[in-house]
């Protein structure tokens, strides 16, 4: 299910901020113990998919 709470992400393909709700949020561990999110999004003009850091204080509804 995807979110529907919104950000402001940079689309690498075309190098405009957009403001987007992603598909789909991993939550990982780096290699020193940090908690990090991502979100995969796609590009509206484009159609490619791409992915963002997304800030920790992210939640998904």
């Amino acid at each position: 299910m995807p979110c529907t709470v919104q950000v402001k992400v940079k689309d690498p393909s075309t190098h405009l901020e957009i403001i987007l709700a992603p598909e789909k949020v991993y939550i990982i561990r780096n290699h020193l113990g940090k908690t990090i999110k991502i979100g995969v999004f796609t590009s509206p003009k484009t159609g490619q998919k791409f992915r963002a850091l997304l800030p920790n204080s992210y939640k998904c509804d």
